[in-house]
């Protein structure tokens, strides 16, 4: 059993390296070991972590079926805080489908077994994805108190990361009202704890924003450096769809200065990558924006099948949240 533990301790360290793929070999090895010795709760731990790191991977279906199974496992050693924990991370794989509804009844009841085990920071972290789930809703007041409700739990549990990832999504209420100093003022402590945290993920997320707020007061210097700065830490964080938005932003900055080559680049690789996660939003913009460009260029042929291609991929898109939908009665 400590050779078991052991390896789940090195597979959660991977994890917070980004070092996916030795992550998940100590990980399989620890829950074989787990199962071996008949070791619930450490299997259900193993299956945990495992599930994560599959949600990091964007493999949905697979992180699903771990998450679940670790779920049952949870409740099966009567482990509060393992089932609370566990529901977060489901929570947030139904947020990443768009099936809001199912992830607020589970955000919720993550909250409600971790005000019952007492846990600060869980407490923390379910407020801080409610209030992500009230801003894709645009409840701005809902997600702003959620927010920093989950903030001062943050604070209390002196969790540097939490706060950081907290600031962020406060940053993003404030570009979403347009309250542009007050947001950059946000973004800059986040990245400055994301980077205390030595979070590479967090700092790319940070850098992306900030590259945002930057192309919105028209300083496209100032844009181009936080994005490409994103882009690298995105990159080595093993994040495809943080990849793609950046390079769909550093597309429509190229676009501005009328820099079409690189701009073609851009959208090009943005859709390579929205594809490869299976993004349909992603890449409905990117084939419009690379229409667009064909047109400006006067490629008619090629805007033509960009453009068509970018209505058939919206189509896709409306079925697929009509399927969700369905699902959701």
């Amino acid at each position: 059993m400590g050779q078991a533990n052991a390896l789940q301790r090195l597979g959660h360290l991977h994890m917070q390296r980004n070092n996916l793929g030795k992550a998940e070999e100590a990980l399989t090895r620890a829950l074989e070991l787990h199962t071996q010795s008949q070791d619930i709760l450490g299997e259900a731990n193993d299956l945990k972590i495992l599930g994560d790191l599959h949600l990091q991977k964007e493999n949905l279906d697979k992180a699903e079926q771990t998450l679940t199974r670790a779920l049952e496992l949870y409740t099966q050693a009567q482990s509060v805080l393992g089932q609370a924990n566990d529901l977060l991370s489901l929570g947030d794989l139904h947020m990443q489908r768009d099936n809001l509804d199912k992830a607020e009844n589970t955000f919720t009841r993550a909250l409600e077994l971790h005000t019952q085990a007492q846990s600060v920071l869980g407490q923390a972290n379910d407020l801080k994805c409610l209030g992500d789930l009230h801003m894709r809703r645009d409840n701005l007041d809902k997600a702003e108190d959620a927010f920093t409700t989950a903030l001062e739990f943050h604070i209390q549990a002196q969790s540097v990361l939490g706060q950081a990832n907290d600031l962020l999504s406060l940053g993003d209420l404030h570009m979403r009202r347009n309250t542009l100093d007050k947001a950059e003022g946000i973004f800059i402590r986040a990245l400055e704890l994301h980077t205390q945290a030595q979070s590479t993920l967090g700092q790319a997320n940070d850098l992306q924003r900030l590259g945002s707020l930057h192309m919105r007061r028209n300083n496209p210097d100032k844009a181009e450096e936080a994005l490409t700065r994103a882009l690298a830490f995105h990159t080595q964080a093993q994040s495809t769809l943080g990849q793609a938005n950046d390079l769909q932003r550093l597309g429509n900055l190229h676009m501005q200065r009328d820099n079409l080559d690189r701009a073609e680049e851009a959208f090009t690789r943005a859709l390579e990558l929205h594809t490869q996660v299976q993004n349909a939003l992603g890449q409905t913009y990117d084939l419009q924006r690379l229409g667009d460009l064909y047109m400006q260029t006067d490629n008619l042929d090629k805007a033509e099948g960009h453009l068509s291609e970018h209505r058939s991929c919206t189509h896709k898109h409306n079925l697929l949240l009509v399927k969700q939908m369905i699902s959701k009665d």
